[in-house]
Formats: structure tokens, sequence, C-alpha cells
């Protein structure tokens, strides 16, 4: 019985370790260069998921030419690289089973000859200035139907993992909204996030070394997100539905609302999300007959995890533009949140001779809940 028991207790042992292995991820790491060698800085890369074509994370590569992509599952992507007066690349199909490091990439110059110049204004996914890197959020791929929690997780340099937001690595990162502190961390943080549309955003500003304008409370950087907001005079609105059908239902829906007089702006914005998300976790663990002997050489383990949460979020902005320089405005943000996790386990033993000895189920349910009405002023 003692054998049996230490040979249970090894075998949840490994299943936390391979489940903690699948929660870090893989890497793809890599190096973007011209033909003639020189690395290329600030090359714009999409890992998609081939799949579905889905973008899982924008990139932009460092002085080096380098790049990562960290924290993937263990899946095929597609990577597709450009450049200005490059040809983009479309890399091949990536099965990753492991951190995988890439043969150097290289970027063709773009020679062909221009007749006739048009010139049009349209805004880059992903910018790299002085002190910041931005995210415009119309300009990049498959944003619709979903959360600023989401945007996060696909901007370059951050990483969205239990409820954690990181930026190149470090976690005590402070999250702005319109220059504004969010005063929010951990959980809430998350549900607030997992609750705005993407619908409403405009930019999102990263930012390691912060300017002095910006309290950061650590020394993990700034996030600082920009809301839309228009410049057209009198009242402006919009409506935006989005439903998802897989296995369960999603749905990501807003209301924007807003009214500009003369040096007056009042921005209003609804919204409501309903996610639901499951991982599904199979294993079945071979031991060595030789060096265990009272237990049958097979232990089978299914796991089921689901989560459920529903956001109901509200943000009220009011400024008034003094001058050019000088604006003054206060917002009011309110958040209720409810939800739940339901984890499900289901573990068959055998005997010496193969027949099933024992079945041991776990049930367990978690259920949270977040209610959040804040001001802030500037």
């Amino acid at each position: 019985m003692t054998k049996k028991l230490t040979a249970f207790l090894a075998a949840w042992l490994l299943i936390a370790i391979s489940f903690a292995q699948a929660q870090t991820g893989f890497s793809i790491k890599g190096k973007i260069t011209s033909p003639d060698g020189k690395p290329l800085d600030g090359a714009t890369m999409y890992l998609n998921r081939t799949a579905d074509s889905a973008l899982v994370k924008a990139a932009l590569s460092e002085k080096d030419g380098s790049f990562v992509f960290a924290g993937l599952k263990p899946t095929g992507y597609r990577l597709i690289v450009s450049m200005i007066g490059y040809r983009q690349n479309k890399c091949g199909v990536i099965k990753l089973q492991r951190d995988t490091v890439l043969p150097a990439i290289i970027l063709q110059p773009n020679e062909t000859s221009l007749k006739e110049v048009s010139i049009i204004a349209k805004k880059p996914p992903v910018e790299q200035l002085i002190d910041r890197t931005v995210v415009n959020v119309s300009a990049l791929p498959g944003n619709a139907g979903t959360t600023l929690l989401d945007l996060l997780a696909k901007a370059p340099g951050v990483g969205v993992d239990d409820n954690t937001i990181s930026l190149q690595g470090k976690s005590s990162v402070t999250i702005y909204i319109d220059d504004k502190p969010t005063y929010l961390s951990g959980d809430d943080l998350a549900n607030y996030l997992r609750s705005l549309p993407s619908s409403g955003i405009d930019r999102i500003e990263l930012m390691t070394n912060p300017p002095a304008r910006y309290d950061a409370a650590g020394s993990g950087g700034v996030i600082n997100i920009r809301t839309k907001r228009t410049k057209e005079t009198g009242f402006n609105g919009n409506l935006n539905l989005n439903y998802i059908q897989g296995k369960y239902t999603r749905t990501n829906n807003s209301f924007n609302l807003n009214y500009r007089q003369n040096k007056l702006n009042v921005a209003a914005n609804l919204g409501y999300t309903l996610n639901n998300n499951y991982n599904a976790i199979n294993l079945n663990r071979y031991f060595d007959p030789a060096v265990i002997t009272d237990i049958a050489p097979d232990f089978t383990q299914n796991s089921f995890i689901k989560r459920h949460s529903e956001n109901y979020s509200g943000r009220i902005n009011i400024d008034y533009y003094a001058t050019d320089k000088t604006t003054f405005g206060a917002a009011f943000t309110g958040l209720f949140t409810q939800g739940d996790n339901h984890t499900a386990n289901t573990s068959l033993l055998s005997s010496t001779q193969g027949q099933l000895d024992s079945i041991i189920t776990a049930n367990n349910m978690d259920i949270t809940g977040t209610n959040m009405i804040k001001k802030a002023a500037n």
C-alpha cells in the first residue's frame, strides 16, 4: 500500500511538472537581417496560429535584429515579417514542440520602380518612438471582438500569465488609462481590463523607462491605454456587438457616446463581456514494472478546467481644454464582475493484473466577484 501511495504521489508530481511546463510554454527565437548580413532594427513581426490564422503576438526586432516569442503553446505557427523598403517575408509553418531557434530570416529589398507616387496616411500596427512603443489598435490584425486584456497579450514585450501582467519580463508594471493610474492590481486589474472591449481603445503605449510625468509604482515600467475620443462637435456614438460560438459561448459588446462642444468633451462607455473557456488535459503515465512492482504500469488521469466570467463596466470622462497644452479632466469608472472556475479531475488506478482498482474524482469550484467604483482627476 505504501508503494502504491508513493507511486500515486509521484505521478501527481509529474502531472504538476507537466502542467507547469504547459503554462510556462515554449519560445521561438531568431534574427532578422538584410541580404548582406546586416541586422535590421524595428522590423514588424506577426506570429499567427496556423489552425485559425489568429494573431498570437506582435513584436519588433531589436537593434541587433534579434527577436523572441515566449510563453507559447505547443502547436503550429506561421511568422510574417515586414519592414518599410523590404519585401514581406512569410516563413513556413513552425511546429513548436520545444524551444526553437530559427535560422536567420533575410528580408529582400523592395526594388520595384514607381511610375507614380501616391501618399496615403495609414498608421502602422506598431511604432517605435524615442521613449515608447505604440500599438495602434485599429491597425492591429485580429483586434475585432477582443478585450483590452487580449490586446495586451498580443502587444510586443507584454506577457499575461495567470492575471499577472509583465513588461519585458518585469511584473511590477503600472497600468494607466488616459494618463490616469488605475490603482488596481492582480485579479481586480485583470477583470477590469477584461471588461473593456477593444473597440473603445485607440492605442497602447509601452514604456520601459517612462517619462517623469508618470509616477510608476515600481521598476517594471508603464503601460498607458489611450481610449478613443472624437474631435467632431455635437453628439457621436457607436454600438459594437460581437458573438463567438465554439464549444462555449463568448460575447463582447460595447456602447460608446461622445459629446464635444467648444472646449468641453464628455465621453461615456458601457461594456459587457461574457467569457467561457476551458483546458482539457489527458495524461497517461507509464511506470517501469522492474522498479514499481505492486501496481499496474499504467496510470490515467483526466482534468477538465472550465472558466466562466461576466463583466459589466462603465466609464465617464470629462475634459476641459483650457489651452493647447493644459487640460482639466475627471474620470469615473465602475466595474461589476462575477465568475467561477470549475476543475474536474478523474484518476484511474489499476491492479497489477491490469484490472481497474480505484477511481479517484475531485471537483473544485472557485467563485469570484468584484465590485469597484473609482474616480480620478487631473
